[in-house]
């Protein structure tokens, strides 16, 4: 699954996807407002049709974002899937869009969002399991080391 690049979407959108791929029940992703909050847990709709047996890597950048991130964490967390490529971007904020008049308007950070293992991903993005670096000279030449050492893992 191919991660690199995407800014996200909607929270919806990651746990209907981390539901393909966990039981019903699990947490796929926890949001706390606060410092002294108890934070509230989405869980997977537990579609979860695919085996024990699945080999998957979610590939991964600097790009990877916000929902991405919400579902590269839940599959690895859960030991779904290996990451491999660059730490992500670090988005794992809840923001509110308040209106101040008809020309205004203020965008205010209301919670974070935590992997099921509890990890801050606003406080420090998800760094793969194998970091891959892309260099200029790679890029140039359009060598994808990171989609090679997906495959590597998966053979």
């Amino acid at each position: 699954l191919d991660l690199r690049g995407n800014p996200g979407g909607y929270l919806d959108a990651a746990v209907d996807m981390a539901s393909w791929f966990l039981p019903e029940g699990k947490i796929v992703v926890k949001e706390a407002a606060g410092k002294s909050a108890t934070p509230v847990s989405e869980f997977s709709k537990g579609y979860n049709i695919f085996t024990n047996n699945l080999r998957m890597v979610v590939l991964v950048d600097g790009g990877s974002a916000s929902a991405s991130e919400i579902l590269a964490g839940a599959l690895n967390d859960y030991g779904i899937a290996t990451l491999v490529g660059a730490k992500t971007f670090g988005k794992g904020s809840v923001q509110e869009l308040i209106k101040l008049d008809d020309n205004a308007a203020i965008k205010i950070t209301v919670a974070k969002w935590f992997t099921p293992n509890g990890v801050s991903i606003s406080d420090s993005g998800i760094m793969p399991k194998y970091e891959v670096k892309v260099t200029p000279e790679d890029a140039k030449n359009k060598i994808d080391r990171q989609n090679m050492k997906a495959i590597e893992l998966l053979r």
